[in-house]
This record gives C-alpha cells, structure tokens and sequence, in this order.
C-alpha cells in the first residue's frame, strides 16, 4: 500500500453504503409511523404525481446509496488488496465528497419535494402545486451532476490506480 493513499479506499465506501443503509432505514421506518405527520406519507404515495417523486427519491436512495456505494467498495477492494494497486487520493477524495453528497442531497430533496407536493395535492391545493414545486427543479439538477461529477471521477480514480 501506497503510504500516499493514506489507507483503503474500499473502506470508506463500505462505510458510506453503511450510513446509506441506516439513512434508508429511518426512511423506511418514518414511512410506516402510524402517527401524524406520518401517517399522511402514504396517501402521499397512493395519490400519485408528485407522490411519485417521493416513492422514487426512496428507491434511488436504497440503489445509489446502498448499492452503488457497496458495489464500488468490492471493486475498490480487488483493487487495493488482490491486484494491489494504489489509487490516488487527489481523485478519489473530491470524487467520494461528490458522490455521497449528491446522492444524499439530491435524493433527500427530491423526496422532501414528492412528500410536500403530494401533501399539497392530498389536501386540495394543486392549483400551487407547480409553483410549489418548482424551485426544487434547480437544487434537485445540480446535485445529481455533482453526484455524476463525483461518479466521473471516482471511476477515472479506479481507472488511473497503479500497480506495485
């Protein structure tokens, strides 16, 4: 192992599937609560539209989160431990900052977006629903290319990584 690389990288994105997993259960657990504001998440759900935007935040939270991160932590270890190359930290430590905040970011207000609208749609207002809506287009665009930038380069990371 490269003193430069400071340690695995593999490890840390191991962690980061970890914190997603945990992050994806409290989703899971505050969707099912059987008490207000709660329990209004479902028909949230149910009614559709923005709803939907919810139930896919959800979804895209578990597989970038999850399994994205847990998928590019067992490439990262062939690379690290079995072909014992080093991957350069001056890559993957923005690439890594971008993923992991854009895909919490980028899910989390997408969802927040799907439960408000929805809320809204529920309880009659959707003449405002695009109004409502809208300002999240923006943040929700923006941090999911800082998800695809961070992608970009941990990948160009794993690609560059040097042998022994």
């Amino acid at each position: 192992m490269n003193p430069q690389s400071n340690s695995y990288w593999y490890a840390r994105f191991r962690a980061a599937a970890f914190v997603s997993i945990f992050g994806a259960v409290i989703w899971t657990v505050l969707i099912v609560l059987p008490f207000s504001p709660f329990s209004k998440i479902p028909p949230i759900m149910i009614v559709g539209g923005p709803g939907e935007w919810l139930v896919v935040a959800y979804l895209l939270y578990i597989s970038l989160g999850a399994g994205a991160f847990g998928w590019l932590s067992s490439i990262l270890r062939v690379i690290e431990q079995e072909e014992r190359r080093n991957i350069s930290p001056s890559l993957m430590w923005p690439g890594y900052l971008l993923l992991f905040f854009g895909v919490t970011v980028s899910c989390a207000s997408l969802g927040y977006a799907g439960a408000s609208g929805g809320y809204a749609l529920v309880n009659g207002s959707s003449s405002t629903l695009h109004q409502m809506l809208s300002p999240y287009l923006y943040p929700i665009s923006a941090t999911t290319i800082v998800a695809a930038a961070g992608a970009l380069l941990v990948v160009l990371a794993m690609i560059r990584a040097r042998g022994p």
